[in-house]
């Protein structure tokens, strides 16, 4: 039947080409219009391929022909002659002349009025909604970028056969957030958003409707690159064929077919965006034009909880992190539009509140608040009568509570019904792609399934599967979903396994019996020569005589960015054969040999399958250099490598600053590198991985007989400085120099003009102009110097000067000459560059200055203390040099040199200071072999320093503020002392269990961890008494004790006598106040009991305990937080201030 259309076509073709050749434009106009609605119904049905090109083709040219006729007649004018054509043939007449040809176009008043119709859908201011505020939803934000703001911003990535997405569909139940993404596309896209409904589309002429598509579609092209967003689609698409479809509508979902198709046009820049809460609706042609259909489904838990944060915004409220956490758990099944909702009527309660108050209170800010009869300061009055007052806008609300969510949620009921997802995930499963937002989780297993493990020993892979496959509700239950799913395996440092979960999934997990723990893999970002002379480690006796120990079988594992074997530091000369414990192997990858491991890089693996599983391929960062090895591309690991463990080498500098011997912490120490880290990110998963097989390339026993015999640890180190300086000093025109802190190795030959940033940032003067030749001077931020040097650079400037005083000690590099001045430097230049018509400077080369003071101070950089997870152990532990290090480098890495290549390389942070206490503790390795991990981390702690090289006490970089334990632990790390200790506070497989008890761990954790049942006591040893180097409480409500145990390591008797600097407001006694030992390895008990008399009112107060024998000082720093203090003591405190007799209260 459908061959009439074309044959029709056909005929009515021939009659509007034998009028447009005889010039009779208003006969031939209708001709060519009717043909082309045949052609247009027959395209619909034809099934041949060619013969539809075909058509295509002619379609496209009469369609031409009969817009020129009409601009043609629309004008007025006669027209132009026929060139005599005949038959079906077009003949294309002239038409009138175009503008600048001696006449003007006409326009057509028809599509005018069209277009300027469809301008109202264009968005021309862009909604304040970014990808942030949308919560979850992660795969179709992903998408939506692939298709939206990668061809965009980056075009090049879509070459050959790669083409951005053309056509979403957005489904699921209503309230999802399908039209608030489209919103956050909107405000992220760089592109003309179209935002269309049925009502723009539909029109009550006859014919206008298709048009109205065909502008739309033309306008969107245009104006590319565009989007086209139609919310409801299924109003204006929905099954053909159906008893109450009209002519009309079938002809708009015919127009809309055919643009989306792009007959005869290049939509590559336009992208149609539809959103439907009634997928099944859809025609089932529309549907197949839409190459993504992805599925919104009701929000998850995570979703439901940000979505209440962000819904309440800045409104006032009292509530708590875990009481989001509880209102997402209450409002399972809620959608985004019932969270939207249900925080609306949540905003009024305070409003309800103050209507109905009977009692107010003035506030500090002279506000009257709604409160109870029994508050302080309670005012029995009404809002009304406050308000006849004339204090109508003193009023203010309460803050919301969690009392008032609950009131509304016990009232509200989720909108979308069980049989409406049954229909979303049934078209889900026939035609759609599900948003899931999987995340990494790693699992431990109990010991139950540990040994199970130990039994199948090589099929250890296959067994996780199996117990992935039984534990996880994927949706095919078969063994490749869960091979699908699982991401690592882990059996030496605890039995488990990390995969891609659901947060549904990860919750069924916990509940699982042999699953100890689930939790989320995270994503962290990373963290020389005079710096082993600072630490004294020369003036050890043993350390400075002795020569490379060819035997050593210290071997320090090594987890960050791989490393560059060929550094000098790496060389193997005066080492032994391998040490015969170490099991691990030399993984081979890009640019990486077995030739590449030797005596010295004795092991080298890498690992990425959980940083891909969570930001995707490593290729898809597009950055250069990338080594798919062990080979390090960032330079922070080889940096960190020789650090603890690099060969001498003689002669080492950054282009002549901080020159002198290269050397790590332990040279004779092995190194067996372990590369899991991408582009300055570690995935958790990564990480666990790469210190499961660490464990057994030392020689450990792959399954050990009990799980305590190994007790992970982590030593926590805070960054300080070293007695050295990078001075890059600026000479002014006035003779007077300003001292600058740089890596500069550039020489200004010149002096040249100064200006400040906001000077050429002036009305009419060009960047270009201002910067030119000139040395500019701006403030900064740790994250963007190196961005500012290049900008300048680019603008012509010749130097820069960074005020930026919290960091003016930390190096950097720059790509022109530019140094770092603090802010009394900057005032005294601000003050030149004022008075001075013609101000000029010059940035001289870095010099290095040594023994500077005073040294060492906390890095501004470094963190600080309280521990947030267990309050009683203080944090950091220790302190190390961090600041200004010169190690090994990777030569292909010059993003932190400036766009130099360097062997070496000087930087600074928390990951300098970690490797040069590992090297300490691998020097106490060598030197105490049958130490503990805990006995090596409390000698370090024990005989830290907590005084400067001017006899004070440590303070915090740049200005010398005042610290404290929170700030660097139990001081800065003193390698000879540790060496030598005198007393160690150790602990054993019992002290572990006591803590794990004061930490909360339920039964049946300590069962699956342990094996055995556990009787943790109640209450349970609390966690200030687990055997640490420190002593910390952190919620003290009177009295209490704490106890410790040490062990002697010494050659003859001796005795030890307590010592306390006494905190403020509280009384402090030691029992017994002296130990003796006679033998080494003995252990002796103490307590150390605390009487408060004074709250600490939220605060820590801090002191020490140091016991000593006339030759070691052990030292455990205290921090206490009093949270109330009894009555007894008070009353005890008052007698002793009068000089009664004390009582003994202990």
């Amino acid at each position: 039947m459908y061959s009439n259309f074309k044959e029709q076509a056909i005929e009515y073709v021939k009659q509007a080409v034998q009028e447009d050749n005889a010039g009779n434009y208003a006969k031939a106009f209708p001709l060519y219009m009717n043909a082309l609605e045949y052609f247009k119904t027959h395209l619909k049905y034809e099934k041949n391929p060619k013969i539809k090109e075909a058509i295509t083709q002619k379609f496209t040219e009469y369609l031409r022909r009969a817009e020129e006729i009409r601009a043609v007649l629309d004008d007025g004018g006669p027209g132009p002659a026929s060139n005599g054509g005949e038959g079906a043939v077009v003949a294309r007449p002239k038409t009138k002349p175009k503008d600048g040809e001696g006449g003007g176009d006409g326009e057509d008043p028809e599509q005018t009025k069209l277009r300027s119709g469809l301008n109202s859908a264009i968005v021309r201011e862009k909604p304040n909604v970014k990808w942030s505020d949308v919560a979850g939803l992660e795969s179709a934000k992903q998408a939506l970028q692939e298709a939206v703001i990668l061809p965009v911003k980056f075009p090049q990535f879509f070459t050959g056969k790669r083409r951005p997405w053309r056509a979403f569909l957005l489904y699921g139940p209503p309230g999802t957030g399908k039209s608030y993404l489209a919103k956050a596309v909107a405000t992220e896209a760089d592109s003309t958003f179209f935002s269309v409904s049925s009502s723009d589309l539909v029109s009550k002429w006859m014919g206008e409707s298709e048009k109205l598509v065909s502008n739309l579609f033309q306008m969107a092209r245009e104006s590319a690159p565009s989007i086209i967003f139609v919310d409801e689609i299924d109003s204006l698409c929905g099954q053909r064929g159906e008893g109450n479809e009209s002519e009309a509508s079938r002809r708009i979902k015919t127009e809309l077919l055919v643009q989306m198709q792009g007959v005869g046009h290049n939509d590559e820049k336009v992208l149609v965006l539809a959103a439907t809460n009634t997928p099944y609706a859809l025609d089932q042609a529309i549907r197949r034009r839409f190459d993504k259909r992805i599925y919104i489904p009701l929000p998850d838990l995570k979703a439901r909880q940000h979505m209440f944060k962000v819904h309440l915004g800045d409104t006032p409220h009292n509530l708590t992190e875990s009481d989001f956490e509880n209102l997402a758990s209450r409002t399972e099944g809620f959608s985004g539009s019932d969270v939207a909702v249900c925080v609306k009527d949540v905003l009024f309660e305070p409003v309800r509140k103050t209507q109905d108050a009977m009692f107010f209170v003035k506030t500090s800010n002279n506000m009257w608040m709604p409160c109870g009869p029994k508050q302080p300061g309670a005012v029995q009055i009404s809002m009304q009568e406050l308000a006849a007052q004339g204090l109508a806008s003193q009023i203010l609300p309460p803050p919301i509570s969690k009392t008032d969510f609950d009131k509304v949620i016990a009232r509200q009921r989720p909108t979308v019904s069980k049989a409406d997802l049954e229909v979303q995930e049934r078209f889900t499963k026939e035609f759609g792609e599900e948003d899931v937002n999987t995340e990494v989780y790693e699992i431990a297993c109990s010991k139950l399934c540990k040994e199970q493990f130990q039994n199948y020993g090589r099929r250890m892979l296959n067994i996780i599967m199996h117990v992935l496959s039984c534990m996880l509700s994927l949706p095919t239950q078969r063994f490749d979903g869960a091979q699908q799913a699982a991401v690592h395996h882990y059996s030496k440092s605890f039995r488990g396994f990390s995969a891609m979960l659901t947060p549904e999934q990860a919750q069924q997990l916990t509940e699982h019996d042999l699953v100890v723990s689930v939790f989320e893999s995270k994503m962290n970002r990373l963290q020389t020569t005079h710096s082993w002379e600072f630490l004294g480690i020369d003036s050890i006796h043993q350390y400075n005589h002795m020569p490379t120990d060819s035997n050593s079988n210290i071997i320090v594992g090594v987890i960050d960015t791989g490393i560059w074997p060929e550094s000098n530091s790496f060389n193997y000369q005066g080492l032994g054969p391998v040490p015969k414990k170490f099991k691990g192997e030399c993984v081979t990858g890009e640019r990486f040999t077995l030739a590449n491991c030797n005596r010295k890089i004795i092991g080298a693996w890498f690992y990425l399958k959980g940083f891909e599983a969570e930001n995707g391929p490593l290729e898809s960062f597009n950055a250069f250099p990338l080594f798919w090895s062990a080979r390090d591309s960032e330079g922070h690991g080889t940096h960190t490598a020789s650090t603890i463990a690099g060969s001498v080498v003689a002669n080492v500098s950054l282009f002549g600053m901080a020159r002198g011997t290269a050397r790590g912490g332990a040279p004779s120490a092995r190194l067996a590198i372990y590369k899991a880290c991408w582009f300055d990110m570690c995935s958790d998963a990564d990480v666990l991985s790469a210190m499961d097989d660490s464990i057994s390339d030392a020689g450990n026993s792959a399954f050990p007989g009990t799980a305590t015999n190994v007790a992970p640890w982590i030593l926590t180190v805070a960054a300080s400085t070293i007695d050295k300086e990078f001075n890059s000093n600026i000479y002014l025109g006035n003779l007077k120099v300003l001292k600058g802190f740089s890596l500069n190795p550039t020489k200004m030959e010149t002096s040249h003009g100064l200006i400040a940033g906001s000077s050429a940032a002036a009305p009419g003067v060009t960047a270009k102009n201002a910067r030119e030749n000139r040395v500019c001077t701006t403030e900064t931020f740790l994250d963007n110097r190196g961005e500012k040097s290049i900008f300048l650079r680019q603008a012509g400037a010749v130097g820069m000067i960074l005020v930026d005083p919290p960091v003016k000690d930390v190096g950097f590099q720059f790509v022109i000459p530019g140094t770092l001045i603090s802010q009394e430097e900057a005032e005294e230049l601000q003050a030149y560059m004022i008075t001075e018509k013609n101000p000029v400077g010059r940035i001289f080369p870095t010099t290095t200055v040594l023994n500077t003071k005073p040294a060492p101070e906390v890095a501004v950089f470094s963190s600080m203390g309280p521990n947030i997870i267990t309050t009683d152990i203080i944090k950091p532990d220790i302190t190390g040099p961090g600041v200004n290090i010169l190690a090994a480098w990777s030569p292909v890495v010059t993003t932190a040199t400036a766009e130099r290549s360097v062997n070496y390389n000087i930087i600074s942070g928390t990951s300098m200071s970690y490797p040069h206490v590992s090297a300490v503790a691998a020097i106490l390795k060598s030197y105490q072999p049958s130490w503990s991990p805990a006995a090596i981390m409390s000698a370090i702690m024990t005989t830290a320093m907590i005084l400067d090289n001017t006899r004070h006490s440590i303070g915090r970089d740049p200005y010398g503020t005042p610290t404290t334990p929170f700030d660097y632990g139990s001081g800065h790390v003193n390698p000879t002392a540790a060496l030598n200790p005198g007393l160690i506070y150790d602990f054993n497989s019992h002290d572990i269990i006591n803590f794990l008890c004061s930490t909360g761990a339920s039964p049946a954790q300590l069962k699956n961890l342990t094996g055995e049942l556990v009787n943790c006591g109640n209450p349970p040893i609390p966690s200030y008494n687990f055997n640490y180097p420190s002593i910390g409480v952190a919620n003290m409500n009177g009295s209490l004790s704490v106890y410790r145990t040490v062990t002697y390591y010494g050659k003859d008797p001796t005795t030890y006598v307590a010592s306390i600097d006494q905190p403020t407001g509280v009384i402090v006694k030691v029992t017994p106040t002296n130990l003796r030992f006679t033998k080494t390895g003995e252990k002796m008990s103490f307590r150390v009991a605390f009487i408060p008399f004074k709250n600490s009112n939220g605060s820590f107060v801090f002191r020490a305990l140091t016991w000593n024998n006339g030759i070691h000082r052990v030292r455990s720093p205290i921090g206490l937080n009093v949270v109330s203090v009894q009555e007894q003591v008070i009353s005890y405190t008052c007698l002793s201030d009068f000089g009664f007799k004390r009582m003994h209260l202990f």
